[in-house]
């Protein structure tokens, strides 16, 4: 699992299912809450239904429903029927106790509802705000203006509320106050109807059967609302008793909005303080209700009390699944956790782009998410209504969103925790060192601050004791500072520029100081003295170098003079046949050393002349896989007393390289010769020629898997060379090893390229480093008990560049492997 969670479908499954989880645990705390009526009791759950909240919520529902639907009905329609030639009183339209219709006001039920559909009310609701919103001119002038446009009905008189108007002293306000009685009679009205007509069912009918019976009067107007066939309150109580199934759930009469019940029609206490507070149809009505509750009817009585029956067992079951839930989001978490700012097990930390963000600013942004979370739980009422879904769902919704954006802002900090910039990319570390920066320089910072304070005081003071003249005062005393700035500023892009030209190496750039003043002169000073220092340090190296190079070629062709007198003597001497035994033996090691003193000396002049370019190069057009075969069977004798087999692997098309001849084949004879030098006996040894279309040379390695895997001829050939110990880079057959290259490779070339690498097992440990042994003088045996001068790889590599080629080498495991890279002819 550990290396699991690094893969990015692995971490996606783990978001998921933990957002799903903290939705869960959301929709089973509300299923909790909803059954233990938001107490998280146990003891909730030995209730019975008539105690609960559930059941006088449906209570009410149902009342309410059959309420408003009789509302309905008797404002809607005649004899039973919907109506709507009735007349309608705007003027008196839902008032209680006046009876007085005036017919100037009085409209057809049909006409209304066709001014609302026809969108003649949404105009006259329009002006009507419009007009309310001008401060400037009266409301009722402003409508009865525009009468003609919006009063497109007409009362049953046939006479328009603005004609009407005329006849009243202040006609504008009773233009007015009819508009906004046809504007509110007409949007109810239509709202009634809306509701009246799509009613699906007859359960809101008085006469429908119910597990509930009530009579609700109001006493103000005396209107009642019953399914009791009773005449009056008495006898709907004297009714209800009487019918078996049903108990007495409340009585009570509420007067001025102060209810007294009856203690012996209330079924129980919570009922009592249930309808103590709940208002049916005013401050002053009479209730009388009762209930059946075996529930024999279908409605929604019956249906909460199955549901109701069950509770225990949803209880459980949402309590068990919540607890469930709420290991698996910490399981999420924990992994989450775990693999954030991580590629895979092995890898460093690593940041996000939205990481760079200071630590404050970005737990800023996720408190403002967290406060925009806040605000939508708050309106959750609100907005529930247009989501799609039930309330739970929506909400279980809402947990899941919310836990991703937790999980982001969690993640955001272990990564910078991990990665060591939670304070080091923190808002108030850079106040920190800014002050400690400030502090340190005190005298400089310290001076600033009371120039500041100084423009600023001068400018206060010219503006409050010199008045308009003063105002000029400070325009002049700005643009002077302006000025200054404006030529401090130039300064420090002189000073910028002359730093700038440094770092490209051009070392006589030297900084105009005439026209740079105070610390900016002395910075571009500081500057000009610091390219002369370079100047004189790079002449002071380039003379050194001139003088080890001519000191080299000097001594060498000094030494060369009686180095062959050596040579030819030790020849002389080799022909006569007077010497003893001894004597050939003496004269054998004379002429060994002197041949490698003969070799070192002409190594060191060639060495000198490659270092400082003094050396022709013919240029051809050469056929690499030739010139390989045929500096391998020079060295065939050689190779076969070390016991070692040349393993080719070279490409089948021919390969050309622009090149020189001789210079190729002094690089191909020194690392031919160095294989012969320290190659373990017995072993393979590995040429490889081959077409790279690319930018690196690791690309050999694609199809080449394995290629650094020497063995000897039995199979077996010894670990006991580990690779040598500094910077690392991968090699074919995903080997780790070290490499030294004379150029970047990771640069893109501009055409293909023909690499040519000889690798061998090396006889001995390597105890120098890869980077090191391209230096001059330099063996990877440290005793320096076999031969060699330690300029073979030196000059094999500046010969390579000169070649305008690439030389690298590297180590793995005892296996050495020396590369070269020239563009293809």
């Amino acid at each position: 699992m550990k290396n699991l969670i690094y893969k990015k479908p692995i971490r996606a499954f783990l978001i998921l299912l933990g957002a799903a989880a903290a939705g869960g645990i959301l929709y089973c705390l509300a299923t909790v809450s909803f059954w233990m009526e938001d107490s998280f009791s146990l003891s909730e759950l030995s209730r019975s239904f008539e105690t609960s909240d559930l059941f006088f919520q449906q209570v009410d529902s149902i009342l309410s429903n059959k309420i408003q639907g009789q509302d309905n009905a008797r404002m809607l329609e005649t004899d039973g029927e919907l109506d709507l030639a009735k007349q309608i009183d705007i003027q008196s339209y839902d008032t209680v106790g006046n009876t007085v219709q005036d017919m100037n006001t009085t409209y057809l039920l049909g006409d209304l509802l066709e001014f609302y559909e026809n969108g003649g009310w949404q105009a006259l609701h329009d002006a009507i705000a419009a007009a309310s919103g001008d401060s400037t001119r009266d409301t009722g002038e402003i409508l009865d203006e525009q009468s003609d446009i919006l009063e497109t009905i007409t009362p049953v008189t046939g006479i328009t509320l603005a004609e009407c108007s005329r006849w009243y002293s202040d006609s504008a306000g009773y233009v007015e106050e009819m508009y906004t009685k046809l504007d509110e009679a007409c949007a109810d009205l239509y709202a009634r109807y809306v509701e009246y007509t799509t009613v699906q069912d007859e359960s809101w009918l008085a006469e429908a059967p119910s597990n509930l019976l009530y009579y609700i009067e109001n006493t103000s107007n005396g209107e009642v609302y019953t399914n009791i066939s009773a005449d009056s309150y008495e006898e709907a109580v004297t009714a209800a008793e009487a019918e078996e199934a049903f108990t007495s759930l409340y009585e009570g009469e509420r007067s001025f909005n102060i209810m007294v019940s009856n203690p012996d029609r209330i079924l129980n206490s919570e009922a009592a303080e249930w309808f103590l507070q709940k208002r049916f149809v005013g401050t002053n009505e009479k209730i009388y209700l009762a209930v059946d509750t075996s529930y024999p009817v279908s409605d929604e009585l019956q249906t909460w009390s199955d549901y109701y029956a069950q509770r225990e067992t949803i209880v459980w079951n949402a309590g068990i699944g919540g607890a469930f839930s709420l290991l698996i989001l910490l399981f999420c978490f924990g992994c989450s956790a775990a693999a954030a700012g991580k590629k895979d097990a092995g890898s460093p930390p690593g940041l996000l782009r939205v990481d760079s963000v200071p630590t404050e600013l970005a737990a800023g942004l996720y408190l403002i998410a967290a406060i925009f979370y806040a605000l939508i739980a708050s309106q959750w009422q609100r907005l529930s209504g247009i989501l799609p879904g039930g309330e739970t769902l929506q909400e279980a919704v809402a947990a899941a969103s919310a836990w991703l954006v937790f999980l982001s802002a969690a993640l955001a900090f272990v990564r910078r925790f991990r990665a060591k910039t939670l304070w080091s990319n923190s808002v108030v570390r850079t106040l920190i060192f800014t002050w400690r920066q400030v502090n340190s320089s005190r005298a400089a910072s310290g001076q600033l601050i009371v120039q500041y304070i100084g423009f600023f005081v001068l400018n206060l003071l010219f503006l409050i004791f010199f008045g308009r003249s003063g105002l000029v005062l400070v325009v002049l005393l700005d643009l002077a500072v302006l000025l200054y700035l404006m030529r401090d500023m130039a300064g420090r892009q002189s000073i910028y520029e002359g730093i700038h030209q440094l770092s490209r190496g051009d070392l006589n750039y030297r900084i105009d100081t005439q026209a740079l003043q105070g610390e900016s002169r002395k910075m571009a000073e500081a500057v000009n003295e610091m390219g002369e220092s370079l100047c004189g340090a790079l002449e002071a190296i380039v003379k050194n170098e001139r003088l080890k190079a001519e000191l080299i070629t000097n001594v060498s062709h000094d030494l060369k003079t009686p180095l062959t007198s050596i040579v030819n003597y030790v020849d002389l001497l080799k022909r006569e046949t007077l010497l003893t035994e001894r004597a050939r033996g003496y004269i054998e090691v004379l002429d060994q050393k002197s041949q490698r003193l003969k070799q070192l000396t002409e190594d060191l002049v060639e060495a000198s002349k490659i270092s400082s370019g003094n050396i022709e190069l013919e240029i051809v057009r050469l056929q690499v896989q030739s010139m390989l075969m045929q500096a391998c069977g020079e060295f065939e004798e050689r190779l076969k007393e070390h016991g070692l087999t040349v393993d080719w692997q070279l490409e089948k098309e021919p390969a050309y390289i622009m090149a020189d001849g001789r210079q190729l084949w002094r690089i191909l004879e020194n690392l031919l010769g160095n294989i012969c030098k320290y190659a373990k006996e017995g072993t393979e040894v590995r040429i490889t020629l081959r077409r790279i279309d690319g930018s690196s040379s690791d690309q050999h390695g694609a199809d080449g898997a394995g290629s650094m895997e020497l063995s000897d001829r039995e199979g077996s050939h010894s670990t006991d060379a580990p690779a040598a110990a500094g910077n690392r880079r991968d090699l074919p057959g995903n080997v780790p090893t070290a490499a030294k290259g004379s150029r970047d490779r990771s640069a893109p070339a501009a055409a293909p390229e023909i690499m040519i690498e000889l690798q061998n097992v090396s006889r001995d440990k390597i105890n120098v480093e890869v980077d090191e042994l391209t230096g001059r003088f330099v063996r990877g045996d440290l005793s320096r008990s076999t031969e060699g001068s330690g300029l073979g790889l030196s000059i094999a590599q500046n010969l390579t560049e000169l070649l305008e080629g690439r030389f690298e080498l590297a180590m793995s495991e005892g296996i050495f492997a020396a590369r070269m890279y020239f563009p293809e002819a």
